[in-house]
């Protein structure tokens, strides 16, 4: 009877922890350099998400500033109208990297959201995948780049905005080799 009980309990945790997974793929890591500053570009949003990228974007300068990293400038998104109806995209980078110049960063990172959703069906679970890259802000070359995808557990455990910091969060790991 122990054994019957043991085994429905563990059933019922796998059940109840649902299944959540992240894959990641990216560029070997920076060089380890001390006490540089860093901008946040606009990132692309690819999905039909109104406002993905802005939350990726304020998301990823907070993980920044959270693990030390100095962040110079503004959030580069004007108004939520301007960036519902679409925006100019890259206009916003190009503008984005030369205040970073100006505001002397020696980093800036960008992104593109190309999911940003909840699975269908009676287990829905959010679903997040993006790009980050690093930008040389001196020379505007990419020096650093990395793509992920996350997907939570089931039975409303996270949101996409919990699971979208954690993929940032691994992703930025990488990119700084911690």
């Amino acid at each position: 009877m122990r054994w019957r009980s043991l085994l429905v309990s563990v059933g019922f945790l796998v059940l109840l922890s649902g299944c959540a997974g992240m894959d990641l793929r990216t560029a070997k890591p920076l060089p380890k350099v001390q006490d540089v500053a860093w901008a946040v570009l606009p990132f692309a949003n690819n999905t039909e998400t109104p406002m993905a990228n802005a939350r990726a974007a304020a998301l990823a300068a907070g993980i920044l500033q959270s693990d030390g990293q100095r962040v110079v400038g503004t959030l580069p998104i004007d108004t939520r109208t301007q960036d519902l109806l679409g925006g100019n995209w890259k206009q916003e980078y190009a503008s984005a990297l030369a205040a970073a110049r100006s505001n002397g960063a020696r980093y800036a990172l960008a992104g593109s959201v190309d999911e940003w959703t909840y699975r269908a069906g009676i287990n829905a679970e959010p679903e997040v995948a993006m790009t980050l890259w690093v930008v040389d802000v001196a020379n505007d070359r990419v020096v650093w780049s990395g793509v992920g995808s996350a997907h939570g557990g089931s039975l409303g455990r996270g949101g996409t905005g919990g699971i979208a910091q954690r993929l940032i969060q691994r992703l930025l790991d990488r990119a700084l080799a911690r």
